[in-house]
Parts: C-alpha cells; sequence; structure tokens
C-alpha cells in the first residue's frame, strides 16, 4: 500500500463543503488512508479554520504561494469558484505539480485553451471534476458501449424545474454534453434549438450531436418542466441499456437504476448506488485522480480534454448548428 497522497485545497466554499471535503475526509481515514489533507487555503481565513475543524485539514493559509512552499505537496486541489478558476490554475500549474480542478475549466473558451496549453507545456498530470463520469451508473453504461459496439443511438435528457438563470447551459448542461461525449467519443457536428420561455433569458435546448464513430445522440436539456431526472439510454443491434442518476439528479420519487436488455427481455437490473458521495461520482473521479498521479497515466478528464466539452457546450448556448471545426462565437458570446 503506498502512503496517502500529500494534498493541499485552494477554496474552502459551500460546494466543497457540500461534496469534495467529505470526499477528501473520507479517503483521509480509515487503516489504509489514500489522501494526506496536509493545508486548506482560503481568502477568508476564519472560513479555512472551519475546514481544518471540521474535515481534518492540518494547517490554514491565506497565502497559496506560502502555503505550497512550506507544505511541500504531491498535489494540488483548486476548487475555487469558476470566475477565479482560470487565474488559480494557471498560477499553479507552471509548479509542474498534478492539479484537480472543478469544472468548467475556465468561463470561456480562450480560458479552457490557455489551461490546457499550459498543462501540455508543463507536462503535469490534470483532472477536472466532471463528476458524472465517475458516478457508477454512468462508468458501467460505458463499459457496455464498449462491449456492444457499434452503439447505433444515445439518447440523454436533463430535466429540472424552475432553473432559468442565464448561465445554467454553460454551469450545469455542460455536465450531459460532457457525459456523451464520454460514452460516444469525439463529436464531429451539432445541430441545436433552443426554445425560449416567455421571460427571457430562460431557454430549452434540444441537441444532437453526430460522433466521428457515426454514433447519433441526441439530448433535451428541459429547465423548468416540473421534475428533476438524469437519464441516458443508448442502443446497438438487437441491445440497450439505460442508467438514470440519482444522487440528488432525479427526484426523489424517480427510481435510479441502471438496466440492460438484449433481445426484447431483460438482461439485468440494478438500483443506483445510495452513497451521495458514491453515486453522484465524488468518490470515483477523487479515487481517479489518485491513481492518475500515482501511475503518471493522464486521466480521461484531463485540462486537454476537458477543454471539447467547454467549446461544445458554448456552441449549444450559442444555437450553433454546423461542424464543430467551424463554430466561431459570436462577438456576443459572453463565453468566448
Amino acid at each position: 500500500m503506498s502512503d496517502p497522497l500529500r494534498i493541499v485545497l485552494i477554496g474552502a466554499g459551500g460546494f466543497n463543503r457540500h461534496n469534495h471535503a467529505p470526499t477528501m475526509q473520507l479517503l483521509a481515514q480509515g487503516p489504509e488512508p489514500e489522501l494526506r489533507l496536509e493545508a486548506v487555503c482560503d481568502l477568508d481565513e476564519g472560513r479555512a479554520r472551519a475546514f481544518c475543524d471540521d474535515f481534518g485539514f492540518r494547517r490554514a493559509y491565506t497565502d497559496l504561494d506560502r502555503m505550497i512552499d512550506e507544505v511541500e505537496p504531491e498535489a494540488i486541489y483548486s476548487l475555487v469558484q469558476p470566475g477565479a478558476t482560470a487565474e488559480v490554475v494557471a498560477r499553479v500549474i507552471p509548479r509542474g505539480l498534478p492539479v484537480f480542478t472543478e469544472k468548467p475549466p475556465g468561463v470561456s473558451i480562450a480560458q479552457a485553451r490557455r489551461l490546457a496549453k499550459l498543462a501540455q507545456e508543463h507536462g503535469i498530470i490534470s483532472y477536472v471534476a466532471f463528476n458524472r463520469r465517475r458516478a457508477p451508473g454512468l462508468e458501467r453504461l460505458k463499459g457496455w458501449c464498449l462491449q456492444n459496439a457499434p452503439v447505433r443511438h444515445i439518447a440523454a435528457q436533463m430535466l429540472r424545474n424552475r432553473r432559468r438563470e442565464t448561465e445554467f447551459g454553460i454551469g450545469t448542461a455542460i455536465h450531459p454534453l460532457d457525459c456523451l461525449r464520454f460514452l460516444g467519443g469525439e463529436v464531429d457536428g451539432v445541430e441545436t434549438l433552443a426554445v425560449p420561455y416567455p421571460e427571457p433569458p430562460a431557454r430549452d435546448f434540444l441537441v444532437r450531436l453526430h460522433f466521428c464513430s457515426g454514433t447519433i445522440a441526441d439530448l433535451a436539456v428541459l429547465v423548468d418542466c416540473g421534475l428533476l431526472r438524469e437519464h441516458y439510454l443508448a442502443t446497438a443491434e438487437c441491445a440497450a441499456m439505460e442508467a438514470t442518476l440519482g444522487a440528488g439528479y432525479s427526484s426523489d420519487f424517480v427510481s435510479p437504476r441502471e438496466t440492460a436488455y438484449a433481445d426484447n427481455a431483460v438482461a439485468s437490473d440494478t438500483p443506483a448506488e445510495e452513497d451521495r458521495l458514491l453515486a453522484g461520482g465524488f468518490l470515483g473521479e477523487h479515487r481517479a485522480f489518485i491513481a492518475a498521479v500515482r501511475s503518471g497515466q493522464m486521466p480521461d478528464c484531463c485540462l486537454q480534454d476537458a477543454q471539447h466539452s467547454l467549446e461544445l457546450a458554448v456552441a449549444v448556448f450559442e444555437g450553433y448548428s454546423g461542424a464543430l471545426v467551424d463554430f466561431c462565437p459570436s462577438a456576443a458570446c459572453p463565453y468566448a
């Protein structure tokens, strides 16, 4: 068993407190801990100290450079607000340490491309937390897709209630788009229909993706339909598999599960994991990052890969239809 990975955390906000910090604490406990929580840095010293008290970090800082210099960690978690992500990650990449960061990798295509280029130039291991990729149901669906190739079609739904905020298309709808890339591979072209609500700027998005493999995917992102559900269905010749996510991504009355079919019969039917950190992919993504650091092998959702999910999300946000290679954001696009 390897020694625990010595890590520092930048950012002690609410999303971290609810999702990442409990996961880190879990991985730092037990007879064979996987992480050693050396320090946390936040502009609010009281908030950083609260993280030490609540989750077991050893030291609190307000200066990230001082923290890294004094602690000499083996990896850095940069989990700040989206608007600060690009600046902070660009600041730590030149240190040459593995970096774990939240999605999106910057709030614009330009920022995401800059981070990807920096990561490539410095040869670092990076991980962007598209947590659905590590949800057990979607990992099993990915395995099914590989075993039953060629996949003919993938259908996905992200249904939400009263989520009419302007940035939903980038901040949240990027998840199913990234999942479809995870399941289907690289996207060649996109067709987008944006359906506005009477009160702008809220919109639903109906999207068709054309993959380089020949697979077609259809995605419905409905932001205010009175129901929470996130669902993926892949079909191949004489076979299909579907996964409905739990962990708060579907309403309590929706049954999250994975079901496979073959020749018009149920081949397997498994309820989704009940533990929120496991079902939501948080535990899986942290373990995937640790494994990547240990092996030196780049994970599937590194900064170089994540830029493509952001480019796709911006294309959909802009209502674009056409080849992705030809997409150019409008001058008014806030995510260019």
